[in-house]
């Protein structure tokens, strides 16, 4: 049994509405009174004195559904205030997924999400196929963090046509099985199908989600509808698609009244129209009645490039990406060979764009080296290096790969979101949800948990944006409503206490650092707490001060209840 008192804050209450001076008791998990001057039933109190007290943030794209396995903390969610988190986005999640698809759904997992594949080896057991077997290994585990779990539509093909779910769309026999897994998912607790239109393994083949066609998506939104539960996909972020899966989507879910949400929601430089048209394209669809909500991210995207596997070149496929995807001892002699590099040059020339910015020489700045003698290049760009060896830029990268023991540091900066006013306008856009932080994944490239703090700080505090009250209400009591967490998102009487106490003066948006805590050793990128003064679970401190705690009250959450 857990009891406390939040002692003397100000309760924004994740309704939108203006803040109060009350206490808020908690007891058992839930939230029992909320008023001025409670008096003590012999609880432990929380000195909120000059704070806020808010609902718990909601992260509503995230990636950790593998990380919580050899981090129950879900770090550092907690640490920003994060007090539930959906996982399985992007088509990918952990169930259903038989036996002999592991390999392959763990493959999948570790390029599209940049994940390290022996860390994921080490930590992810195995313990289930299906998602009811799943839920009941999770419902074993605490975490720092309330989990919501999608289905992939990914493992769903895989889960009922092996290898052909790669290869061609679904029979109808085969629909109706896949629509039936999806319908035991949802029937044992899944918030959600995710889909993804642009995702590709490191073979550069389609992942199985994008071979559905209009049939099988018709079979499963039924199902969907059925539970009540909801959509979320990635469309496909070339220009010309984008539009087209997003109407494709509505089009599809209108009759079945399914909400759909999506991310790849950005501004870009280069194409500065883009996102006003994407938001204003969903405000027109969300007029007719369409349920249709872009996520929204306030990060700039500075993207830390990560030489052992991943998505940065993907566009550069018989180059680059094949130094990316190669063990050591290949890369070093592709990098060797006239033939490849020949091959790299031409293909570096004619590929107009990838995430790698190639082009764009004094966006890719160089932050990290292996040898003393090359010190003298960290903090300068890649145009820098360019102008001073001459030559081809491939051939300039291919020899500082070697040069710097095939791992330099090199971060393409402002790669999107770098325009602060266009996000600004993005986030109050009112078509749109903030969301897509997509935190647990891309470890080595950047950390992408932090968002909440990030609004606060520069898009309320500094800028002035939005108000307190409006962004609490965008990141708790908004998502809740729209994504039937219930009990969540709100400080009243019966709610779930799940709860964060912040000043606004206090916090603070860090960059991102280094630290070597992954299984065996390894390195992922993470952002320092945020300087929330607590984050509660069900009653429980994880964090206080920017310290957890230890202790782990989350847990999967189920749909039904």
């Amino acid at each position: 049994m857990t009891s406390l008192i939040v002692r003397g804050g100000t309760v924004v209450d994740g309704t939108g509405g203006p803040g109060r001076r009350a206490d808020v008791r908690v007891r058992d998990g839930r939230v029992v009174e909320v008023a001025a001057g409670l008096h003590p039933d012999g609880e432990p109190e929380l000195d909120a004195s000059g704070a806020i007290v808010a609902p718990g943030f909601i992260d509503t794209h995230t990636h950790v559904d593998p990380q919580v396995f050899w981090d129950p903390a879900a770090d550092p969610l907690a640490v920003h205030g994060v007090t539930t988190a959906l996982t399985g986005n992007c088509s990918l999640s952990l169930a259903p997924v038989r036996p002999e698809h592991r390999d392959a759904v763990r493959d999948l997992f570790c390029y599209v999400e940049d994940l390290p594949a022996d860390v994921f080896n080490e930590a992810v057991d195995w313990g289930w196929s299906s998602y009811p077997e799943y839920r009941d290994v999770l419902r074993q585990r605490g975490f720092g963090v309330n989990l919501a779990a999608q289905v992939g539509h990914t493992p769903l093909r895989m889960w009922v046509m092996g290898e052909a779910a790669w290869e061609r769309p679904a029979t109808e026999t085969e629909r109706r099985a896949i629509a039936g897994a999806l319908d035991e998912s949802l029937a044992a607790g899944a918030f959600a199908l995710s889909t993804s239109f642009f995702d590709e393994d490191a073979g550069k083949r389609p992942v199985p989600s994008r071979l559905a066609d209009d049939e099988e998506f018709a079979a499963l939104l039924a199902v969907v509808a059925d539970h009540g539960a909801f959509l979320s996909y990635i469309p496909n972020v070339a220009r010309r698609r984008f539009h087209d899966d997003v109407d494709r989507m509505a089009r599809l879910c209108r009759p079945r009244g399914v909400l759909a949400t999506y991310n790849g929601v950005v501004h870009d430089d280069q194409h500065p129209d883009q996102l006003r048209s994407a938001l204003d394209r969903a405000a027109a669809l969300q007029a007719q009645g369409d349920l249709v909500y872009p996520q929204i991210t306030p990060r700039t995207m500075d993207i830390r490039f990560n030489w052992f596997g991943g998505m940065s070149f993907f566009a550069l496929a018989a180059g680059w990406h094949r130094i990316v995807q190669a063990p050591a001892a290949e890369k070093r002699r592709l990098l060797a060979d006239p033939q490849w590099r020949a091959v790299a040059r031409a293909e570096w020339d004619r590929v107009p764009r990838t995430m790698f910015r190639h082009h764009e020489h004094g966006m890719l700045r160089l932050v990290s080296v292996t040898r003393p003698e090359h010190e003298k290049w960290v903090g300068r760009t890649f145009a820098d290096l360019v102008a001073a060896r001459g030559g081809h830029p491939s051939d300039v990268l291919a020899d500082w790969l070697v040069d710097n023991d095939l791992n330099p540091g090199i971060v393409a900066v402002g790669v999107y979101n770098a325009d602060v006013d266009a996000v600004a306008e993005a986030l109050t856009h009112p078509a749109a949800i903030i969301s897509n932080s997509d935190a647990g994944a891309h470890l080595q490239m950047m950390c992408a948990a932090g968002d909440t703090t990030l609004v606060l700080t520069r898009h309320v505090r500094e800028r002035g944006d939005l108000t307190l009250e409006d962004a609490v209400h965008q990141l708790t009591g908004r998502q809740a409503r729209l994504f039937g967490f219930a009990g969540r998102g709100v400080v009243e009487v019966g709610a779930h206490a799940d709860l964060v106490v912040f000043d606004l003066d206090e916090l603070r948006y860090h960059p991102e650092e280094f630290v070597d805590d992954l299984p065996g050793g390894a390195s992922r990128l993470r952002r320092a707490g945020g300087g929330y003064r607590a984050t509660i679970v069900s009653g429980v401190l994880t964090q206080e001060t920017d310290h957890a705690t230890g202790a782990h009250p989350g847990t999967l959450l189920d749909a039904r209840r």
